[in-house]
This record gives C-alpha cells, structure tokens and sequence, in this order.
C-alpha cells in the first residue's frame, strides 16, 4: 500500500463525515465515508442491512469494506463506521493499514454532545430506546478499542468545525507544508506577506537588513516566536479594546527609549489586530517611523489587519481616530496558530473574511483554510497597492464596517470586532436592498455567507438604533453626511450621503427574528 491515507474513528455524533469533508478538502483528497460505501455498493440502507441480515452480517460487510478502501492506492480521508473496531477483524484491518503508514484519529465527545448532534438522525439502528443510555454503553465499551487502533486522540466538543480540521491537520506526519508568498505592492515599500503552516520559522530572512536590535511587542498568552539572531526585549501589552489607547502607546515609547531602539532597528508585533495596530502605530511614531514586522497569530490579523499599513487607536469618542499609514517590512500568517485559538477568536476571523466573499465574488467556500487566507491577503494587497491611503478603491475593504464599528462601541465593546462586522454585513445588505441597489436574493445571500462560517447575522433587540445612528455620525468616514460601503449592480461601492431613515430601517430589518 503506498497511499497515506487519514482515517477517522469514533462514534457517531463525534464529528466524523463533517470533519472529514472539510479535511479533504484541505488536503486535496477524495472524501470516503464506509457506511454511505456500504449502502452504495449493496443497494440497501444499513438499518435495513441489520434488521433483515443482523448485526455479525454487517460487521462482515463493513470490514471487506474498510479492507477494500484502504487497499486503494489513492490516498483519502476515510470515515468509517462507529463499530469498525467492535470485531478483531476490523481492528486488525486498521492495524494493518497503520502499519503501512495509514493515520488513524479517534474523534472524540462527550455523551451530552453526541446526543445532541445524533438527535434528529433516523438511521442509526443502535440508537434505539434509550439513545443517552445507549450512548454511554457504546462509550465504555468501544472507548479502549478506539484507542487500541488510533494514533491520535482529539476531542471535538465545543468547537468549530476549523478548529477541529486544523488539528487533525497538525496530527499528521509528513504532511507537507505549502507556503504562498503575497507581495503588496508599493514600489520601494512594497514588502512579503507569507502564507502557510509553519511560516514563522522563516521569520529570520524576512528582517531588514541593518537591523541591530529588536523589540516584540505582544500579549500574554500569545504564542511566542522562534529566537532570532538578534538582540530583542519581549513587552507585553493590555489585552481588550480597553487597553487600545495612547497610554498603551507612550508605554511602548518609554520601552523603546529604555532599551535603546534607533529608528533603523524593528518593532516586531506578535498576535491579532490589537497587537498590530498598536506596534505598528508605536513603530509609526518612534523617531518619526521604525520598521515594523507583523506575525499575525490570529485568522483577522492575517487576513485584514495586519495587511495594508493602517494603524491606530482609540478614543472614548470611537474606534481607531488616532493612527497612521505605516506599512510593515513584512507579515507572517503561519495558518498553524489557528489550531490555537479560541472559538470566538475564529469567528472574528471569519466575519472578516464573510466581506471578502462580495468583494470579488470567488467561491472560497470551496477553497482550503490556507488557500482562503492567501486569497483574501491577495485581495487586500491588490487593493492596497492601488489605493494605499484610502482615497478610493481601498474604503470597500470597511464594507459591513461602519455599522459593525457603531455596533462595537455602543455596546461597550460587548461584540468583538469580526462579529460586529458580520452583524455589519447584513446590515448593510438591508440598507442596499432599502436603497433599490439589491434584491432580496442577494440580502439572503449574505445571510447563507454567515451560516457558513457559523456567524450569527441577527442585530441583537437590545442595541438601540439611535444610538448605533449617532455613532455612524462621528465615524472617521462621515465626510458627506452619513458614508457606507454598499453592494450594487456593480459589486460594491462608496455611497455618501445614505438617508438615516433608511439606516434606521435597515437597523429594524437587521434586528428582526428569523
């Protein structure tokens, strides 16, 4: 056998079709699932298999089964059936299969999880009478055989699809790593961004020449980096919105003199936005401009903020009204850091990357998490290098941003800034569909955008939406009476001068239950 296939194991509910489509794709491997294989191959549903030829039946036929798929010489994602291992046969057949190279995961969960997530499953002929009972005899009896034949353990309760799929990723022997490199281009400032598992461990190539000492500028609980072959001192910063002001600022200063940064060394920030909008802006403004290099340890770092050079903090009055266009040396996106995150972190990311779906139109729902974080860093860095200041082109990228800043600072930060900017999107929708710009087909398009990556798009009932509408008054933006980045004939445009009746509609059709 020469293919390495990636087996999934464990019992039903645990994750295992779900998790092993969106693998595949990662890996660019047909998807295999034994028990659809079953019913495909003798024309009958497994429920029926059992109760017309019995259990021992059925296990033989899924053991030939297994055999058959993992003698293939195409490597795959397999997910077999929760009672592979009940038979010395099949446990055999996975052992053999481990012996040539084959991975086995066991996905695991708690009997809570797996009855949730089997509750509306009809064809589970185990799942009879008393489906928690039934699960927790499955557990104790089947939990030592699934450990027996896995070479790895990953428990799948409470988290995102992602975040389950990276790990599985990052279990994997010999997988190889596949970096993509993105340039923004700016002329004599045009710099790397670098895509990719592992990418920092290349951070050493990507600092400036003549670069004497370094500080890194992070939070505590930030993964670290490796060590570089340079003088550096570690600072660690506030973490939370509250701590994204000009008193965060003039620390970093005071930590730069002390150590004795000139303005040819580096500031290197270490974590999501927060981090790079504060080390950039500090970067910015020690001795008039000291490079900067960004390694983005979250998924909106590196697919938003740590691209494009636009810097910032905040004040009691709003969100990012001090900063600067300070554009970094270079940024590292090493896509193992999201295995890493916590869930509302994630989804951060994903209500960032939700807005590049309109920008362009691609289909990156078809694409890996390494292939959709290089698109939207290309995206950016197109039109960051075609509008780097903000002038035109670049303001579609605060598509769903005016309303998900108003959403960020009228409830006291209650949302994090990728979910305020889903919320944003839909907001927005409404607001072009009130406008005559967009049918209703694409406001619900916006919708199952959302639910793809798990976004909640409903404006909660307790946001007042004067407030939200005197907030949109005072952003950065508001030029020309109220300004909003809206979808139209023509993809997406600056709209100035929106009524704010119809903002307040598109607040009230936003907020409306679904």
């Amino acid at each position: 056998m020469s293919a390495p296939h990636v087996v999934l194991v464990g019992l039903m509910g645990a994750g295992k079709t779900s998790v092993g489509k969106n693998l595949a794709r990662e890996l660019k491997r047909p998807f295999i699932d034994t028990d659809a294989e079953i019913e495909s191959r003798t024309g009958r549903a497994i429920a029926e298999i059992f109760a017309t030829d019995g259990e021992a039946a059925f296990r033989q036929i899924e053991v030939d089964v297994v055999a058959d798929v993992l003698g293939s010489s195409t490597a795959a994602v397999v997910a077999t059936g929760g009672g592979v291992i009940e038979t010395q046969a099949g446990r055999a057949e996975l052992n053999r299969a481990r012996a040539a190279g084959v991975t086995v995961v066991w996905l695991k969960a708690t009997v809570q999880t797996m009855l949730q997530r089997t509750s509306r499953s009809t064809n589970r002929p185990l799942l009879v009478g008393d489906r928690e009972a039934v699960l927790r005899d499955l557990l104790d009896r089947r939990g030592p055989l699934y450990r027996e034949v896995a070479d790895n353990e990953i428990v799948t309760d409470r988290k995102a699809l992602p975040r389950i799929v990276r790990e599985v990723m990052t279990a994997l022997p010999n997988e190889p790593a596949t970096r993509r490199t993105v340039t923004v281009a700016l002329g004599e400032r045009s710099y790397d961004v670098l895509v990719g598992a592992g990418a920092v461990t290349d951070i050493q190539r990507l600092i400036p020449s003549g670069v004497k000492r370094a500080v890194i500028v992070s939070q505590i609980g930030v993964p670290s980096i490796p060590e570089i072959d340079l003088p550096t001192q570690l600072v660690h910063i506030p973490d939370g919105e509250h701590g994204k002001n000009l008193a965060t600022v003039e620390m970093l200063c005071r930590e730069f003199a002390r150590f004795g940064l000139t303005r040819n060394d580096l500031v290197i920030g270490v974590g999501g936005g927060l981090v790079t909008d504060i080390a950039g802006f500090a970067a910015a403004s020690w001795h008039r401009g000291t490079r900067v290099l960004h390694v983005a340890t979250t998924l909106l770092a590196m697919v938003d903020a740590a691209i494009g050079g636009k810097t910032g903090v905040n004040l009691p009055e709003g969100k990012n009204l001090v900063g600067a266009f300070w554009q970094p040396s270079a940024v590292v996106c090493d896509t193992d850091y999201l295995a890493t995150l916590p869930e509302r972190e994630l989804r951060c990311g994903w209500g960032e990357v939700a807005k590049y779906h309109f920008l362009t139109g691609d289909d990156m729902l078809s694409m890996s998490t390494d292939e959709r974080v290089a698109r939207c860093a290309q995206i950016k860095a197109d039109i960051v290098a075609a509008d780097e200041r903000e002038g035109g082109r670049r303001a579609l990228l605060n598509y769903g941003h005016t309303f998900g800043h108003a959403i960020e600072t009228v409830t006291g930060h209650r949302f994090a800034h990728g979910e305020a900017v889903a919320i944003g999107l839909v907001c927005a929708a409404h607001l072009a569909h009130l406008s005559g710009r967009i049918n209703a087909d694409r406001v619900e398009q916006h919708y199952d955008v959302l639910a793809a990556y798990g976004l909640e798009s409903s404006l909660p009932a307790d946001v007042n939406h004067d407030a939200l509408v005197a907030a949109m008054w005072r952003d950065k933006k508001a030029t020309d009476g109220l300004v909003f980045i809206l979808d139209g004939p023509n993809g997406l445009e600056s709209v100035p001068g929106v009524d704010p009746t119809l903002v307040t509609q598109a607040l009230g059709a936003a907020a409306a239950v679904r």
